[in-house]
This record gives C-alpha cells, sequence and structure tokens, in this order.
C-alpha cells in the first residue's frame, strides 16, 4: 500500500496556491532586483562591471513579461517531479545505498549550477526557516505521514529555489548576466518565498490539517519487536498465534533505547480492544489503533492475528440483539412533510438534513439496504465469516467512516443516503483489502468522492437536474449491494460508467463556456495590444499641446480600434483599415493655431477624418452614444475655423451690397479647453473593454428587466473608496437588480451580514432591532471590518472553487472557471455552460450582500479520514501525558 498519498486534493490544492502566487512572487522579485541592480551599478568603482551591471538590468526589463508568464509553469513542473519522487520513497525514509554504477564525473557546468543553487539556498534558509518548519509539518500530515518528513515537501526551498534557476537558464542572456539576475534576486526571493510558505500553511490549517509530530527514530526500522503487541481476548488472555521471539531483545541502543520502544509496546498494546469489544455493530476499536492500522503499512505484519473462538461467540450475541431490537421503519407521510416545508425555503436558508448509520432509507429507493437493520445485520454477517483482527479492524474502518460521510452537511442529504445506502458493498470490500480506506487509489474511495465532489455541482436537491444526476448513482449503488463479493473491478466499473455519463453532459456545456471564455481572452489580448499602441502613441513628437480630451480618446478608445483591427486582419495588412494613419490629420486638426494657419487643409481633411473615426468606432462595437461627448469636444476645437470662415462670407456678402447676416462678434471664434501644460501620459487598463456582444457572451447580460443590455467597461474607483459607492454605474452589470430603497432599509432577518449599499456605513453599523443576535453581531461590524471580510473572501477563490450565486431572485450554484491575471475580472460558470462574469467591484458588493456565497467543496473522504486522525490523537495525548 502506498504510504505518501500524494494525489490527496489537499496537495492539489496547495499546489495549486503555490502556482497561483508564483507570478506575483516573480515580478516583485524582478522589481527589488531591478532596484538592487541600479544601486550597484552607481556604487561599482570598475567601469567594465558597471557597464555589466547596466547590461543586467536592461535584459532583465526586456525579460520581464517572460518570466512573470513562465514562471508558474516552471513551479508547477518542478513540485509535479518532486510529488513524483516523493511517491517512490520508502515509507522509512530509509536512504537507498548507493551503487557504483550510479558514480559519474559531473561537468563543470553542473559543478556552477549546483554551487549556485547553494548560495540560493543559504540565502533562503534563515529567511523561511520559522514558516518552513511550520509547512513541513502540515505538509506532512496532508500527505497522510504520521511524523514530519521534510524531504518530502514538494514545496521545499531546493524545489522552488531550483525553479528558479531553471527559469533563469531558459533564458538567452550570456551566463554572467544571468549571474547577476540571481545574486540579486536572492534576498528578495527569500523574503517572497517566506510569504508563500505562510500562505499556502494558513491555506492548509484553515482546510483542518493538523501539524504532524516530529519523533526521534530510536530503532532501526522504527518497528516494534517481534510478538510485542497481542490481543487480549474477552476473559483478558492473550491472543493466539504470538509471534516468535516474544522477549523484549537488547541491541546496541542502550537502556533509554530499551525503555522508549518499551514504552511504544504498552502505549500500542493498550490501544487493543477486547475481542467483545471487535464484535460490536457500532465501532467500539479505539480510533487511534484504527489510524495507526490504515497508515502503518508494517500493522499486518506486526499485530495480525487469528481471531479467538471468544471473538465468535460475542458476534453470535451480538447478532441476536440486533435482530431482536425493533427496527426504525422510513416514514414516507413525515418525509413529504419534510420535503414541503424546504421546497418552501431558499435553498441558502434551508436547515441540512441529518442523516447517520441508523437513518432509515426510502425502500423504493434502495431496496434491502434502505433498512438500518438489515445494513448492522450485514455487517455482523461479515464479521462472523472474518478469519483475522485485519478483517473486523477494515470493517469497523467502513462503518466508522461511512458514518463520518453521512455527517458531513456540506454534502446534499440524497447523496449522503447513497453513502450510506453503498455500506453493504464497502463492508465487502474491505474483506478482500480491509485497509483500502488509508490508499488514495483503490476504485472504492475514489467512487465516494467522484460522486461527492459532483453533486457540488447542485444546491437544490429537488431540482429536476438533480433528480438527473441521483438517478444512475442509485443505480450504481443497488449493482454494487447485490454482488456477492464486492472487488475493487465492480466499483471501478460503475466509477467508469458515471463519469462516462458526466463527461457527456460537460461536452455538451462546453461550447457555451468557451463561447464566453473565448470572448474574455480576445478583450485581453485586445486591451494588451492597445495599451502597448497608446504606449507607442506616447513618444509622438505631434502629442505636444493636444487637448486632453483627444490625448484620452487617441490612449483609450482609438488604440483599441488599431488593436482590433490588427488582431482580426485577415490580409496582413500594416495598418488595417487606414486607423494608424488617421492619426496624423487627427492630432493637426485639433491644434489651434496650425489650423488657422490652413484653413483649407482642414476643410479637406475633416469629413474623411471623421468619417473614419466613426467607422473604426463602430467596427470596435463602440455605441454611439458613448462617443458622443468625444465628438462634440473635436467639433469644438474645428469651431474656430468654421467661424473664421462664416466672418469672411459674411464680410464679403456685405461688400456686395447684401444685408448683414448676424452680428459679428457671434461669429468669431469660441474658446476652447486650454491646452495641456505637460504631455499627456497613457495608463494601463486595469480592466479590457467589451463590446455588447463580449458582454453578452461573456455573461454580463443579467439585468433587470427594462435596463440597457448595454454595460461597458471603464476602469474602476479606488479601491478605499469602494464601501461607500452608491451604485456601480461605471461598471458591469450586476447578476441581480437592486432592490427599491423601501424595501432596503429593513435588513431581512434570515439574511446574515446583508449590507444595502444606499444606507450610509454610519447607519450600517447599527444593529437591526429585528435580527437575530448573528445578524446583529455582524452589522455591528466597522466599515473596514466589513471591507477586510469580504476582500479575504474573494481573495480566497481560486479557479474550480464553487459559490452560490443569486441571478435574477433565484439562487444558482456557479464555479469560478478564469480570473485575470490582475485579479480584476472573475467568470463563474453555472448550469448549462452558462457564464456569469463581473468585475472585482461587483463580486464584491456581491459578497456583502450575500448574493454570492463561496462554498465550501473540499475533499469529503479526506475530511472523514482527518476527523479520524484528530480522534486518534485526542485519545493519544492523554496516554502520552
Amino acid at each position: 500500500m502506498q504510504a505518501v498519498s500524494t494525489q490527496s486534493p489537499l496537495i492539489k490544492r496547495a499546489r495549486q496556491e503555490a502556482v497561483f502566487l508564483s507570478s506575483s512572487l516573480i515580478d516583485r522579485c524582478v522589481d527589488a532586483a531591478l532596484a538592487a541592480l541600479e544601486g550597484a551599478e552607481r556604487s561599482a568603482k570598475s567601469v567594465a562591471l558597471r557597464l555589466q551591471l547596466g547590461e543586467a538590468m536592461a535584459a532583465l526589463t526586456k525579460r520581464r513579461a517572460e518570466l512573470r508568464a513562465a514562471f508558474p509553469g516552471q513551479v508547477d513542473q518542478a513540485v509535479g517531479e518532486a510529488l513524483m519522487s516523493a511517491r517512490e520513497v520508502p515509507a522509512t525514509g530509509a536512504r537507498a545505498p548507493v551503487a557504483d554504477d550510479d558514480l559519474a564525473l559531473v561537468e563543470d557546468a553542473e559543478v556552477a549550477r549546483f554551487v549556485e543553487a547553494s548560495r540560493l539556498q543559504q540565502t533562503v534558509m534563515p529567511v523561511v526557516e520559522q514558516n518552513l518548519s511550520r509547512l513541513d509539518s502540515l505538509m506532512s500530515s496532508a500527505l497522510g505521514l504520521p511524523v514530519v518528513r521534510a524531504e518530502l515537501n514538494p514545496l521545499r526551498p531546493d524545489v522552488l529555489c531550483g525553479a528558479l534557476l531553471q527559469l533563469l537558464g531558459h533564458q538567452p542572456e550570456d551566463p554572467e548576466l544571468r549571474a547577476h539576475w540571481a545574486r540579486h534576486m536572492a534576498k528578495p526571493f527569500a523574503g517572497e518565498l517566506n510569504r508563500l510558505y505562510e500562505s499556502v500553511a494558513q491555506l492548509l490549517e484553515d482546510q483542518g490539517v493538523e501539524e504532524a509530530r516530529y519523533r526521534l527514530k530510536l530503532t532501526e526500522g522504527g518497528a516494534l519487536p517481534p510478538g510485542s503487541a497481542k490481543v487480549e481476548d474477552a476473559a483478558g488472555g492473550s491472543g493466539s498465534g504470538a509471534g516468535a521471539g516474544g522477549g523484549a531483545g537488547t541491541g546496541a541502543g542502550g537502556g533509554g533505547a530499551m525503555t522508549s520502544d518499551a514504552d511504544a509496546v504498552r502505549q500500542r498494546r493498550a490501544l487493543f480492544p477486547r475481542m467483545s469489544d471487535l464484535a460490536h455493530a457500532q465501532p467500539a476499536v479505539p480510533r487511534a489503533l484504527m489510524h495507526e492500522f490504515l497508515y502503518r503499512p508494517q500493522w499486518l505484519a506486526e499485530n495480525d492475528e487469528p481471531l479467538p473462538a471468544s471473538y465468535y461467540e460475542a458476534v453470535d450475541a451480538q447478532a441476536q440483539r440486533v435482530a431482536q431490537a425493533p427496527a426504525p421503519q422510513y416514514d414516507a407521510a413525515t418525509a413529504a412533510r419534510t420535503r414541503a416545508r424546504a421546497q418552501a425555503q431558499s435553498v441558502v436558508d434551508r436547515a441540512p438534513r441529518e442523516v447517520a448509520l441508523d437513518t432509515p432509507l426510502a425502500p423504493e429507493q434502495w431496496g434491502e439496504a434502505a433498512s438500518a437493520q438489515a445494513r448492522a445485520q450485514t455487517l455482523l454477517q461479515l464479521k462472523a465469516q472474518a478469519g483475522k483482527i485485519s478483517q473486523v479492524l477494515g470493517l469497523d474502518a467502513v462503518r466508522t467512516l461511512v458514518g463520518q460521510v453521512a455527517g458531513d452537511q456540506r454534502v446534499l442529504a440524497p447523496v449522503r443516503e447513497a453513502f450510506v445506502a453503498m455500506e453493504p458493498a464497502l463492508l465487502r470490500m474491505a474483506m478482500h483489502d480491509p485497509r483500502f480506506f488509508g490508499d488514495d487509489h483503490p476504485p472504492a474511495r475514489r467512487l465516494i468522492e467522484g460522486v461527492a465532489q459532483r453533486s457540488f455541482k447542485y444546491n437544490d436537491e429537488f431540482a429536476p437536474e438533480f433528480e438527473q444526476f441521483m438517478a444512475p448513482v442509485r443505480q450504481a449503488v443497488r449493482e454494487l449491494n447485490q454482488q456477492t463479493e464486492a472487488r475493487a473491478d465492480n466499483f471501478n466499473a460503475r466509477l467508469q460508467s458515471l463519469e462516462a455519463d458526466w463527461q457527456q453532459q460537460d461536452t455538451s456545456d462546453e461550447s457555451a463556456r468557451e463561447d464566453g471564455l473565448r470572448s474574455m481572452h480576445f478583450a485581453q489580448e485586445r486591451q494588451a495590444l492597445a495599451d502597448k499602441v497608446a504606449w507607442e502613441f506616447r513618444l509622438r513628437s505631434d502629442l505636444d499641446r493636444v487637448p486632453a480630451v483627444v490625448a484620452d480618446f487617441l490612449f483609450k478608445d482609438w488604440s483599441l480600434v488599431i488593436a482590433h483591427a490588427q488582431l482580426t486582419d485577415q490580409r496582413g495588412q500594416l495598418d488595417p483599415g487606414g486607423y494608424l494613419a488617421v492619426v496624423t490629420d487627427l492630432l493637426w486638426s485639433v491644434k489651434r493655431e496650425a489650423a488657422l494657419k490652413a484653413p483649407a487643409r482642414l476643410f479637406e481633411v475633416v469629413p474623411g477624418l471623421v468619417q473614419t473615426l466613426r467607422r473604426g468606432l463602430q467596427m470596435l462595437g463602440k455605441e454611439p452614444h458613448e462617443t458622443e461627448t468625444f465628438f462634440d469636444a473635436l467639433m469644438r476645437h474645428h469651431d474656430p475655423v468654421l467661424r473664421l470662415r462664416r466672418v469672411r462670407s459674411a464680410r464679403d456678402a456685405e461688400a456686395s451690397g447684401f444685408s448683414r447676416l448676424a452680428e459679428e462678434s457671434a461669429l468669431l471664434p469660441r474658446e476652447t479647453d486650454p491646452v495641456p501644460l505637460e504631455r499627456p501620459q497613457p495608463r494601463a487598463a486595469e480592466q479590457p473593454w467589451l463590446g455588447r456582444h463580449e458582454l453578452a457572451a461573456a455573461g454580463f447580460e443579467e439585468l433587470s428587466e427594462g435596463e440597457s443590455a448595454q454595460a461597458p467597461l471603464t476602469e474602476s474607483a479606488p479601491l478605499e473608496d469602494e464601501s461607500v459607492q452608491p451604485s456601480d454605474k461605471d461598471d458591469f452589470a450586476s447578476t441581480e437588480p437592486l432592490e427599491t430603497a423601501e424595501e432596503q432599509t429593513h435588513v431581512p432577518a434570515q439574511v446574515e451580514g446583508f449590507v444595502p449599499l444606499d444606507l450610509s456605513m454610519a447607519d450600517v453599523v447599527k444593529p437591526p432591532t429585528a435580527a437575530p443576535r448573528a445578524a446583529a453581531a455582524k452589522a455591528a461590524e466597522t466599515p473596514e471590518d466589513i471591507e477586510a471580510r469580504t476582500r479575504a473572501q474573494l481573495a480566497r477563490l481560486r479557479t474550480g472553487d464553487w459559490v452560490d450565486l443569486k441571478v435574477r431572485d433565484h439562487w444558482r450554484r456557479a464555479q469560478l472557471h478564469w480570473t485575470s491575471e490582475n485579479g480584476a475580472l472573475f467568470m463563474f460558470i453555472s448550469r448549462g455552460g452558462r457564464p456569469h462574469s463581473m468585475t472585482r467591484r461587483t463580486c464584491e458588493k456581491l459578497i456583502r450582500e450575500r448574493q454570492l456565497r463561496p462554498v465550501d467543496a473540499g475533499a469529503v473522504v479526506d475530511k472523514a479520514l482527518r476527523q479520524l486522525g484528530e480522534a486518534a490523537r485526542a485519545e493519544r495525548e492523554p496516554a502520552l501525558a
């Protein structure tokens, strides 16, 4: 059995967190390295060194974007290789002897890389020591190890330092320049790595992982002396089959080692129950023994023995008591009333229904397995067939863990009922593989986890789509229970059948999901190119003394037009649409002095200029009302030449004998906007602009009836002002229409933490009189507390996480499918591949209003095993005191 659980969802989540944080980590390291290189260049005494440092700084600036994009993949690859190596490490941690064939000469380049890596690790270790020690113990627990194995931590410093050096080594610059990079990145990398370790450790602790213990190894293999752990029978005597060499042997370890071994023997013997306890329908085995049985590979060799006759007598007596006890019956009428009450409530307000091992289930759904008495009788029948202690412990482990999974109220009640109904098949599986729950890979465990994880896609047990999900699950459970000997192949066949159905459903939803994602990716690519075009505009010599409104249009709107034309051009033109060439005429036409000197040219270029501008904006998808302000301003800047022409026409008419047309003062040029003294500068957009159709495809169309579907992207307000924004007029449309002011002045008692946005923040801190204590306590939070809690919830969201999202008065279960690199945009996908996209401001607003609620969808079986481990530690602590 594999001792290291490298496929655990906890490990996957920790790996995902490290990869997620690595892009910003390397970005900050590059910033610090550039500053350090600049300082070193100024203080360098040698001209050659100064030139080399300047070259290294320029090269690092050039490679910055590439490093940021490549480092997450490098970290992911390095962590994956570390996990693969951990699977092959023996559970005892013994180092394999080095064979002569493994010895070879090392190239000079390899030696240089080793020295460089050693220097980097020497810089890192003193900084990360405290958080690394904490992470080592948490990671060992997540890997399923009983003691700390720091060398198996997939995020240990040598792994991540190696990832950094490999990343730098892949760059085409000279080795001397890369060496300067590594040397000046070392200190900031150490600090950033310390922050990463702290974040991942906090993540594991939030998931309920407890630190493993550091243990001093006093014997060669950590195993007990043969025959040291005997099992007492019902009368208190020793069980049969005592191992050879039952004495406590002596060794070179001295008296201290012998005493420690003897203490360990006594502790383990104290865990063993009497044979009568093993015969119970409800597990009476100490949880510490059960945990050790599942996770210590050498347990069978040291402790497994045949069962004594007294055990079978106790099983028979227990079976008679179970058969004679009154069996609880399923009450269909009560179940119908409970169902009606639940359906009348919102899905987020329903109290989770209790499900336990002794819960009677609906016979029409589960057949014989619906009876709690029948399930207990199956357990006792299998206990009567058991031949060894390991089989009985395996049966008790199954019943214990099924009970814990059934009590996990994060999972909808019908799914937990399926796990309870599956107990007979799991018990039969335990007769052949008693310790299967301690491994990550057995199909039986993967079937439970797969069904549980898939069920997180639904939040309403009464919805038709959830019933469509449950029907094949019930069929699979019934088929497994009909097997007289449930084997791994039986579970694997049902799991593959279910996964094939799920894959088919996901494929049908993929089209809508990918359409939205393509829209977002194209918008991001277009915005990135537009930002680049805007920065190139900044270098134009004719940008001086250009009105701010025109420069702003050029940097924001027109750069998007040029980027869109270049990305969609199919003919490889240098300037598709002529949108780049028109910039020269635009900048010249708004300079009053230049235009007044050549009015004929202005009259010639303005019609074509305006036509090209409108055509480009229409091609981009801009609505006319969005650009009306700019064209009004453009007309004001063209107006002086037009007015002077009218004055000249009026004078010519008067000289020809016609009457005066108007007051000459009314025809003179009006004052225009003042010319800026400083040269305008572009600013990179925080989030991409999307047009009407792109907004709809990406899921920004969730508006109340009668509102416009158009919601152009604009820059968000400063973060410090977000808590007091009365609306999101400058943001994407909300997924839920705002209530009226009269409705928002009352905080509903059933919605904890509801913060109406139209109330002043002074009103928010006043607890509502009719709200329960929990709601009043949350309402009493300061605005800073509310913002901190909201942002913390949002910061914890990762791709793949589930949320309950309120859309048009209906709660939909949605999964976070995509986030932008800067965390400004989020795309959730709900049933049917339906996208729901929003900005960070909108997301925070929905969290504050309790209209977006993160769902805890952590691994179900892992949580049950962690609970078993916690109970085991609670039992051991008094013995160790």
